[in-house]
């Protein structure tokens, strides 16, 4: 594991911080990077957050959008789900894509 900073580090997966969470009897909560200095009604908790990596990841998409035919509209319809499932896979949300026709200037 590597040395990143005083209160996080990280590993080749993950960042890790550690902090501290300060409670009190009246409901008040305080989050502090240090140990904490506590009153008598208070009561402090280290936390450590591990938080992956991937989160950072931006994903690099591109597509290829190839025209058919006109006589073969099917061609395009097939193309865009195929286009829309690899988007999905690539972001890990569901992708709606759709072709519609150029309106035509009067």
């Amino acid at each position: 594991m590597s040395a990143f900073g005083k209160h996080h580090r990280s590993t080749p997966t993950e960042m890790i911080y550690a902090l501290w969470l300060t409670f009190d009897q009246a409901g008040n909560v305080r989050l502090n990077r240090e140990s904490p200095r506590v009153s008598p009604d208070e009561r402090a908790m280290r936390v450590e957050v591990r938080l992956p990596k991937a989160l950072w990841n931006i994903p690099q998409l591109s597509a290829e959008i190839t025209v058919p035919d006109p006589g073969q509209p099917g061609a395009i319809a097939a193309r865009i789900e195929q286009f829309a499932e690899q988007l999905k896979t690539a972001v890990g949300c569901d992708v709606v894509l759709t072709v519609k026709p150029i309106e035509e200037p009067r």
